[in-house]
């Protein structure tokens, strides 16, 4: 019933939230005013603060924190209640102050971890519906007047089941990325066959058909320990992000260089990405593809800091698009 009722009030202007949760603060701190300082009414301040941050955001809430905390302090200095000291009505302003903004904060994440959690099942159960919508359908075709080979239609279950299990272990890695459970495999990895190994599986892609991935001939083989399944999956992520974004018969280029103590892997395409969703390509919510979760750049990001490297990009006319993951030469000791 609460979750209904926040779904109902969610589609309500902005504003409308934001002018009813100063309303209140100000109804309160009337009732405040007139109950005198017998009574207290601190703890309902914290009502406005909540609604504004819940359904208008942290930093409306903030702001109504602030609002809550001086509004107490105005009915406090009007009341003229006595203290011992004429700085407690500060400090104790304060404290509400700071116990205000901890909810805000508190709350604030709690709302954007349920909607990632949200989004999340959301994608994972459309692209595993879709997925074993394929079995289903590749299996009917074993029932009726067949228009394929036998052999033919049991690559084509086997390819999606496949991509099934790889689409549920993708989302267990990112997860646990998340979550930092997840368990590391280091092992001592030579760049250029991690490379070719990630370009060779997508050129087998069905994304890749048609298309070429070029290893640049000036990339570096640097030795270096971390985990090649996480690697694997990154560079995998790029270059299936590059393939997408390459006409027929285009091409994509990727390399692999020494940054100083780091090792930088680089995958580059020709179209440049549109300049308004470029500042939130990393996030979570961004998709922009007709399927597919469009969660490939936020797991790169994920993954990478786990794997205590850096994700970026450049995306401009002169240039077209270059994603680029750096990763230490060196382990980091909070690796294994």
């Amino acid at each position: 019933m609460l979750s209904g009722l926040l779904s109902s009030l969610s589609n309500l202007p902005r504003a409308l939230h934001i002018g009813l949760g100063t309303l209140l603060v100000m109804l309160l701190g009337l009732a405040d005013f007139e109950t005198g300082a017998d009574l207290s009414l601190s703890i309902f301040y914290l009502f406005p603060v909540i609604y504004v941050t819940w359904l208008a955001g942290r930093g409306m809430g903030v702001i109504l924190s602030f609002l809550s905390a001086s509004a107490w302090f105005s009915v406090e200095m009007l009341c003229g209640h006595a203290h011992l000291h004429s700085l407690l009505p500060l400090w104790n302003t304060l404290v509400r102050l700071i116990f205000f903004l901890l909810i805000t904060y508190l709350l604030a994440e709690l709302q954007r971890n349920a909607q990632r959690r949200r989004m999340l099942e959301k994608i994972f159960f459309h692209d595993i519906l879709n997925l074993t919508g394929s079995i289903r359908g590749f299996a009917e075709l074993l029932l009726t007047p067949q228009t394929l080979p036998e052999k033919e239609i049991f690559q084509l279950i086997h390819q999606a089941a496949n991509k099934a299990v790889d689409e549920i272990e993708a989302q267990r890695t990112l997860a646990g990325a998340e979550r930092h459970d997840l368990q590391l495999e280091i092992t001592e990895i030579e760049s250029l066959p991690l490379l070719e190994l990630a370009a060779g599986l997508y050129r087998q892609h069905k994304v890749g058909k048609g298309k070429d991935i070029r290893i640049d001939p000036g990339s570096e083989n640097l030795s270096f320990k971390s985990d090649q399944t996480l690697l694997i999956r990154i560079l995998g992520n790029l270059l299936k992000n590059a393939l997408e974004a390459t006409p027929a018969g285009g091409t994509i280029r990727a390399g692999c260089r020494r940054q100083g103590s780091h090792i930088e892997f680089w995958v580059h395409n020709e179209r440049v990405i549109p300049r308004e969703i470029q500042p939130h390509i990393f996030q979570e919510q961004i998709s922009r593809k007709p399927q597919g979760s469009g969660l490939g750049t936020y797991s790169v990001r994920i993954l990478s800091h786990y794997l205590a490297g850096e994700a970026s990009f450049v995306s401009d006319e002169k240039n077209g698009t270059i994603f680029r993951v750096s990763f230490p030469l060196k382990t980091p000791p909070s690796f294994g």
